[in-house]
């Protein structure tokens, strides 16, 4: 008796085993996926489980027909800042101030200075795009789903100061690129900041062109690029490709946004219809 008894269990211990092993990947959503390191650079993905209100109007406002859908993301580097996989939107996601900063007379007079963006304002392109103080409950992180925020990596992005050049790091979720990460090489009235994303290296200045979702143009968007005749001007890439600058405090200066996600982030093994390939989730 003894020795059928050692033998059930046994048997029941390979059962709850097999059982364990069945319900971890056996799950639809695990079904025909890979990891997002294994994508080549330049394959598009997208997350489904959330949207974004595409808002046209200067400081993300409403302003004619606004279209709202989910964020399609360009793989543009690997590794680029020590881990994870770099994600550059395909899109503009709005317009909106790189800092706002005013003047002791109340007058706007913004900085050129990242880590600085909003810090003495209500508005602020960095504390907007990580909705963080004073755009809690706002902004572009809050959008995220639960699940696609548990993907996204805190980065250590590279600045420099417009006045001495001198080095710091800002910690992000979401951050927008410099011109150097976008292949822009000639830096005369700026710096080189970090190195340039797989994605551009060998492409020409059209690459770097970019527009709102269904729409046939493109639109000027900040870098974060301070430029070194002043305290103000921030660089940008214009809606015809060059890299130019504009006051930190204008609105009217597109955003497209860059984040790290997680390497082990599961997409489906095949791109869908429109050549993208989508996150998906275990339940």
């Amino acid at each position: 008796m003894l020795i059928i008894s050692s033998g059930l269990n046994r048997l029941m211990i390979i059962f709850v085993v097999f059982a364990l092993v069945g319900c971890s990947s056996g799950g639809s959503t695990l079904k025909n996926t890979q990891t997002i390191d294994k994508l080549k650079i330049g394959d598009k993905v997208v997350d489904s489980s959330w949207e974004w209100e595409f808002l046209r109007g200067y400081g993300y406002t409403t302003f004619g027909e606004s279209v709202t859908q989910s964020v399609i993301w360009i793989v543009v580097a690997k590794d680029h800042y020590g881990s994870g996989i770099t994600l550059m939107s395909e899109n503009i996601i709005a317009y909106y101030f790189f800092d706002g900063s005013t003047l002791a007379s109340g007058l706007m007079a913004g900085q050129n200075h990242w880590g600085n963006s909003g810090s003495t304002s209500n508005y602020g392109l960095r504390p907007w795009l990580n909705s963080t103080s004073p755009h809690e409950g706002e902004g572009f992180y809050n959008a995220f789903s639960p699940q696609f925020k548990a993907l996204v990596l805190t980065t250590a992005v590279p600045n420099r100061k417009y006045d001495d050049g001198s080095t710091y790091t800002t910690e992000d979720k979401v951050f927008i690129p410099s011109s150097t990460e976008l292949g822009d090489l000639d830096h005369d009235s700026s710096y080189e900041i970090g190195s340039v994303y797989d994605y551009f290296i060998g492409k020409d200045r059209y690459a770097v062109e970019a527009g709102f979702p269904k729409q046939s143009f493109n639109e000027s968007y900040w870098t974060r690029n301070p430029i070194t005749t002043g305290y103000r001007a921030v660089g940008m890439v214009t809606d015809s490709s060059w890299f130019v600058n504009n006051f930190s405090d204008f609105n009217n200066v597109g955003v497209r946004p860059v984040i790290n996600v997680d390497k082990a982030t599961l997409v489906s093994d095949k791109a869908n219809e429109e050549g993208i390939y989508e996150i998906k989730f275990s339940k």
